[in-house]
């Protein structure tokens, strides 16, 4: 996955990295990290317990944030933890 100047969110925990570890992958890799999702954000990256189809009322702010842009249109593509480090390993 490309992630030059696309506009990122994260939301749940990246075992066993920290968010720290992350955001600062990420903005090696030319990222822009976001701390909440806007109408810039592109992707948002789901952690931990974030993708529970079944518990839609454990999904965090962010989380629903990033559907309800979904839903309006917006061009936001939700990146599971594991497509994450799929994506990590492919680079790394």
């Amino acid at each position: 996955m490309e992630w030059k100047d696309k506009f990122v969110v994260i939301t749940g925990s990246l075992r066993p990295l920290t968010r720290q570890e992350v955001v600062d992958y990420l903005e090696k890799e030319g990222a822009i990290v976001q701390s909440f999702v806007s109408n810039q954000t592109q992707v948002l990256i789901a952690g931990h317990k974030q993708l529970d189809l079944f518990a839609p009322d454990k999904r965090s702010r962010k989380y629903q944030a990033a559907l309800n842009r979904q839903k309006e249109g917006q061009a936001l593509e939700i990146v599971s933890e594991e497509a994450f480090f799929e994506a990590v390993k492919e680079t790394g």
